[in-house]
């Protein structure tokens, strides 16, 4: 059995539901894999600028999803949205995220929660590579080796076919699944709690 969590970097219900991945990580990661799929949702034509249209959306929809989920947003992520200059693409981020699964997988989820938290709580740019070099430090990865891959045209083209992949199983973020003698259950589709989510998961093992 392994789950398969479905998100985006720049999805605000997905980051809302970093403190349950965060969880459900620690909960489970002796027992099975969980594999993280970054889906694409901002990139190529649909990448676009912060603008003042967005920041008011987000400033409106985002305080609710931390009041549904729990997860808080930061004042630093509130003040930064209103920068125009910053583009919003997903391939930047899920590239990150993508590098990691390939040359550190047991660290995916937490990599994927500190690039969460550094745009929605510390209110930083996801276009830049010190964003991520520093994550890398707290995380204790290889800086040098994660540039190589992260900047190489195979690691490129392993997040386009990531996207892909990604949405086979869904067009909805975030959705986790459970795979399990070849049979897929959906688990979440999103926002479930976390104790919603432990109890089928539970029951799931309990299959023979």
């Amino acid at each position: 059995m392994k789950l398969i969590y479905i998100m985006d970097p720049l999805c605000g219900w997905c980051y809302g539901n970093s403190t349950n991945t965060a969880k459900l990580h620690e909960k489970y990661k002796d027992k099975f894999d969980i594999d993280v799929l970054p889906a694409g949702m901002w990139t190529g034509t649909n990448a676009r600028k912060q603008s003042k249209h967005i920041a008011a959306y987000i400033k409106k929809h985002d305080p609710q999803i931390q009041q549904i989920t729990g997860t808080e947003f930061g004042k630093d992520y509130f003040n930064f949205i209103e920068n125009e200059d910053i583009i919003l693409d997903s391939e930047v981020p899920s590239r990150a995220i993508v590098t990691v699964t390939k040359l550190w997988t047991s660290k995916v989820i937490p990599f994927t929660i500190e690039v969460q938290k550094a745009r929605y709580w510390q209110g930083k740019d996801l276009n830049t590579d010190q964003t991520y070099l520093e994550i890398c430090d707290k995380l204790d990865l290889d800086k040098t080796e994660f540039l190589k891959a992260f900047h190489g045209e195979e690691l490129k083209k392993e997040t386009q076919q990531t996207f892909a992949l990604a949405n086979q199983y869904t067009g909805s973020y975030p959705t986790l699944l459970a795979q399990k003698d070849d049979k897929l259950y959906i688990l979440e589709q999103g926002y479930a709690s976390f104790e919603n989510i432990t109890k089928q998961i539970d029951a799931l093992l309990l299959l023979n």
